[in-house]
């Protein structure tokens, strides 16, 4: 599931079908497109920037499939082929509107650029595989990736080597996500029921951790306020299936639960109420 930059679509990627719906519009039903595929959606994005907001990524077996929504149709722009093992996730890059992130646990993370989609722009390598990519939300030349419950810092400006390696977590990262406030501050959320918040120019130890009772699947800054949202998985699917809302300036616990869900909650996006 994919919210788009206007707030006004949401994709819903799977192996038999994408869906679009007008989230403006609710008597208008979803949008079906048959997929021809064996392979479920591992990721979607949208792009970010306005001058290309019709287009969504969304990664299905070893590639990554751009699409172009337009006048109510779907269509395919790009096909990026290099991963020769499943590609885990990707992210867009927030100052330049053809650049894309994919990684995967072949241990690549694959840069490109959509000027030139034949092959990577710039791929990255490592010796465990890849499980998260993030771009800074600031910084136009920084990207993090996850491996295992490692996180490696890359710059685009300064070769093929990591130029900072955080030892985050004893379990594997499930989510990684940068500060939209301080450049150098980047989230991590794992299997071993924490989330913790590293400064990248002193990434010795934690800055702060959050602690929850089960594994932490997602969490992400909140796009208002100092604030963090969490997605936890409970054990053998039994438990509570809320969202926690936290307040980072006084984290002692969470300041709102959005219930409703009977089952694990797999993915949530903040939808951008169109003209608000």
């Amino acid at each position: 599931m994919a919210v788009d930059s206007t707030g006004m679509y949401v994709l819903l990627a799977g192996r038999r079908n994408l869906g679009i719906k007008n989230l403006s519009d609710s008597a208008e039903v979803l949008k079906k497109f048959p997929r021809q595929s064996k392979y479920e959606v591992g990721a979607a994005e949208w792009n970010p920037h306005p001058q290309y907001r019709e287009l969504c990524a969304i990664s299905s077996n070893q590639r990554v499939e751009v699409l172009s929504w337009s006048k109510g149709g779907l269509s395919l722009t790009h096909t990026l082929c290099a991963h020769t093992r499943v590609i885990s996730d990707l992210n867009w890059h927030q100052f330049d509107q053809n650049l894309l992130a994919s990684c995967s646990i072949d241990t690549f993370t694959h840069i490109w650029d959509l000027r030139d989609s034949r092959r990577p722009s710039i791929s990255l390598s490592t010796v465990a595989g890849t499980t998260q990519v993030r771009w800074n939300r600031l910084s136009r030349f920084l990207l993090a990736t996850a491996h295992d419950g490692d996180v490696k810092l890359w710059d685009q400006r300064k070769g093929t080597a990591p130029v900072q390696y955080i030892t985050a977590h004893l379990a594997n990262i499930h989510s990684l996500d940068w500060s939209p406030h301080n450049e150098n501050l980047i989230t991590t959320a794992s299997q071993d029921c924490t989330v913790k918040f590293f400064d990248t120019t002193n990434p010795r130890r934690a800055e702060n951790i959050l602690t929850s009772s089960a594994p932490v699947w997602r969490a992400r800054y909140t796009p208002f306020g100092n604030g963090l949202l969490m997605v936890v998985v409970p054990p053998m699917r039994r438990g509570d299936n809320s969202l926690l809302l936290w307040n980072l300036s006084n984290s002692s616990a969470p300041v709102h639960s959005f219930v409703g869900h009977t089952d694990v909650v797999l993915e949530f996006a903040w939808r951008r109420i169109p003209g608000g």
